[in-house]
């Protein structure tokens, strides 16, 4: 029984450090790119998104917290409600 729960703090271990992901599963989710969708139009990858919101490139829009973490458009491409 301590092996499964070991195992199981693992996965939880690793799925909070291994970057957005896990928040995209568990539904919290960041600012849409469609609340803005004439500045965001034709966006597919993470470098797009951290080249006007990494924090240490002088961004032209509102710094990001996590320019580390991956799946930019996983968390933030939520259709509006």
């Amino acid at each position: 029984m301590k092996t499964v729960k070991r195992i199981i703090i693992c996965i939880i271990a690793l799925s909070v450090m291994s970057g957005c992901a896990y928040r995209h599963y568990l539904g919290l989710h960041g600012p849409s790119v469609l609340n803005a969708p004439d500045i965001h139009e034709g966006l597919t990858e993470d470098a797009e998104c951290l080249g006007c919101h990494h924090p240490d490139r002088n961004p032209t829009g509102p710094p990001t917290t996590h320019p580390q973490f991956t799946g930019c458009l996983k968390c933030h491409s939520d259709p509006l409600n």
